[in-house]
C-alpha cells in the first residue's frame, strides 16, 4: 500500500499514539480523515497535517453509518481509539465496562463492517487493528480492556479468514505501554505502578519505534507488529493457534458462494 494520495481514516487521532500516527501518515502523503471526540486538539491534529477532523464519539454505534458516509472512500482504516478503564473489576460500573468494551471492540467491528464493501468494489484496502499486550496476559485492573483486546485481535484474524482471497489486507499491532495519558492513568493504578517500577522502563517502547513500525507495516502488508521486542515471543505464542488455523481452513472455501447474484 503506498500511501501517497491514499485516504487513510484514523480514530482516535487528537492525541498520544493517534496524533503521532496521523504526522507520520501525513508525511508520507496520506488524506487523513481524523476521528476523535471534539476538542481543540483534534483540529489541531487536522491544522498541522492537513486532514479533515471528523469529530465523533466511538461510544454512539448507531451513528457510525454516517460517519463513514461523511468520511467517503476509505483506502485505509487504522482502528488505534482506545479507553482503559483501569481499576479493580468489582469496583466497575456497567456503564465504565460498556465503555470499554464499545470502544474498543464494538466500534472498530463495525467500522470494518463498514468499509469494507467499499474496499472490496475497488479492489484494494487495508485495515489496521491496534491491540495490546493486556489481551496476550492479563494484567491486575484491565480485566475489560484485555478482554477487549483479545477480542480484537481475534476479530482481525477471522477477518483474514473470511477475506482471504480479496485483496485486502490486515494487521494487528500488539503493543505494550508507550508514554501516554492513557498509559500514565493505567499505571497510576496500585499493581500496574508496582510492576512499572519493578521494570524500570523496560516495558516502555519508543513512541518513534512504534509510529515507524506501524507505518512500515502498511507500506509492507505486513500482518503483525508487536513491540516491545523482548514481549513478542508471547504474543507470537498466543496467534500461533489462529496461524494453524488458517492452514487447517484453507481445505474449504473461504466464504459460501452468493445465491442472490444474478447469472450471466
Amino acid at each position: 500500500m503506498r500511501l501517497a494520495g491514499r485516504r487513510l481514516l484514523l480514530t482516535g487521532a487528537s492525541r498520544g499514539i493517534g496524533a503521532a500516527l496521523a504526522d507520520a501518515f501525513a508525511a508520507r502523503g496520506a488524506e487523513l480523515l481524523l476521528v476523535a471526540r471534539p476538542s481543540e486538539l483534534l483540529e489541531a491534529v487536522a491544522a498541522r497535517t492537513g486532514g479533515t477532523a471528523l469529530p465523533y464519539d466511538l461510544t454512539e454505534l448507531d451513528a457510525l453509518p454516517g460517519l463513514v458516509e461523511r468520511a467517503g472512500t476509505v483506502d485505509v482504516l487504522v482502528n488505534n481509539a482506545g479507553v482503559s478503564g483501569v481499576g479493580w473489576f468489582v469496583d466497575r460500573t456497567m456503564a465504565e465496562i460498556d465503555q470499554v468494551l464499545t470502544v474498543n471492540l464494538l466500534a472498530p467491528v463495525h467500522l470494518c463492517r463498514l468499509v469494507l464493501p467499499g474496499m472490496l468494489e475497488r479492489g484494494r484496502g487495508q485495515v489496521v487493528n491496534l491491540s495490546s499486550m493486556a489481551g496476550v496476559f492479563a494484567p491486575p485492573g484491565l480485566t475489560a480492556y484485555g478482554a477487549s483486546k483479545a477480542g480484537l485481535s481475534h476479530f482481525t484474524a477471522g477477518l483474514r479468514a473470511d477475506l482471504r482471497d480479496d485483496p485486502i489486507t490486515f494487521t494487528t499491532v500488539t503493543l505494550a505501554s508507550v508514554s501516554t495519558d492513557m498509559d500514565d492513568e493505567a499505571r497510576s493504578y496500585g499493581p500496574l505502578r508496582a510492576m512499572a517500577e519493578g521494570s524500570k522502563g523496560r516495558d516502555l517502547t519508543p513512541m518513534q519505534t512504534l509510529v515507524s513500525a506501524v507505518v512500515d507495516a502498511v507500506e509492507r502488508d505486513r500482518p503483525e507488529v508487536r513491540v516491545p521486542t523482548a514481549m513478542a515471543p508471547l504474543a507470537a505464542m498466543t496467534n500461533a493457534p489462529r496461524k494453524a488455523g488458517r492452514l487447517l481452513f484453507r481445505r474449504v472455501p473461504a466464504k459460501e458462494p452468493r445465491t442472490d447474484v444474478p447469472i450471466t
